[in-house]
């Protein structure tokens, strides 16, 4: 079994379900109902977060079995951690994530917004690398059963070659609408390299950083021939759902939505597709973890898969702010984005 502990007890963390939940969408869920994890410790600075978890969480797990900590630094240097979920808010990723990176730990699985510049995400980057250990960032709605499934059916050529990928959802570029940008590259490839992006509003917002915009929308190039389009603020379609056009056929899925497949003009039945039932994404993500930590492949949503991701998101405030196309890797790389997500 592998320990592992999570920092900051807010929404995603714990707050999003209760151990009733059958599909837990947070981290505490996901690690109780994987089979090859064990929660052990957590860290928030508040009492109120620390009573809460324990009123709602405690009972979920063995008598006494979690340690409880104002600080990641006093969590990390107590306990013997194998991986680490960093649940604090996008501004303070950074320096979590620095410190996680001096203890002794196998894995990091990182909340999104990764970080709030580029130079950020490539430093802890490079610190991961230095240590051969990998950051895992979630994109939660990526660990969708049936997506997971559909991304292998599209590899092998379901609906032929890829020529497109349209995603739907608005909101903040890097705290929200980025799990649909890892969406269209689940589907597209991660291979981009250009984005021509439409952005809007703003706020108020501490210094040094910029506001976070929202996405009015975006086109994506990828290098294999593909294009992405990122339908923000004024799509049709529920958000975390993606059309996946190709040269055979055609697909229609989502997060929260059934899946609809066209392969050469005719519908296909989805009982010949073999889509798994539905599980808690937190379950799958920390199970493709641990598979690693056993030999296995990188987890989904490691290094290169979270590189081009992050950079689709800059580039897309970059192209929004500055009227142009950006082309991949993104030059900007201080540009500090209060993501709050």
């Amino acid at each position: 079994m592998y320990r592992v502990g999570i920092i900051g007890l807010g929404s995603i963390a714990a707050r999003y379900s209760t151990p009733d939940d059958p599909h837990p969408y947070c981290h505490a869920g996901g690690i109780r109902l994987c089979e090859t994890t064990d929660l052990v410790a957590v860290a928030d600075m508040s009492t109120e977060r620390q009573d809460d978890f324990r009123t709602t969480w405690g009972p979920g797990f063995p008598d006494n079995s979690i340690n409880y900590y104002e600080t990641d630094t006093q969590m990390l240097e107590s306990e013997k951690l194998d991986i680490v979920a960093v649940c604090v808010r996008g501004p303070h990723h950074f320096q979590v994530t620095q410190n996680v990176l001096r203890a002794d730990i196998k894995a990091i699985f990182l909340e999104k917004p990764a970080g709030c510049s580029l130079e950020e995400v490539d430093t802890m980057t490079a610190g991961a690398d230095t240590k051969g250990i990998p950051i895992i960032v979630d994109y939660t709605r990526h660990w969708g059963p049936h997506l997971i499934r559909l991304q292998k059916l599209v590899k092998d050529g379901l609906v032929g070659k890829v020529q497109s990928v349209i995603g739907y959802c608005g909101g903040s570029v890097l705290s929200f609408s980025i799990h649909t940008t890892d969406m269209i590259c689940q589907f597209a490839g991660y291979d981009p390299v250009s984005v021509t992006g439409f952005v809007e509003g703003g706020g108020n917002v501490p210094e040094p950083y910029e506001p976070e915009p929202g996405i009015v929308g975006s086109t994506i190039k990828f290098k294999n021939g593909a294009v992405g389009f990122h339908v923000g603020k004024h799509g049709v379609r529920g958000g975390f759902s993606v059309d996946i056009l190709g040269s055979e056929g055609t697909i229609q899925t989502g997060f929260y939505s059934g899946t609809t497949v066209y392969k050469n003009g005719k519908l296909v039945d989805n009982d010949t597709l073999n889509l798994p039932e539905n599980a808690s994404p937190f379950k799958i993500a920390y199970k493709q973890i641990t598979d690693y930590l056993d030999g296995g492949p990188l987890p989904d949503c490691s290094r290169d898969d979270y590189t081009a991701v992050n950079e689709i998101g800059f580039a897309t405030i970059e192209s929004g702010l500055t009227g142009k196309t950006i082309e991949l890797p993104c030059q900007n790389r201080k540009r500090l984005i209060y993501a709050n997500g």
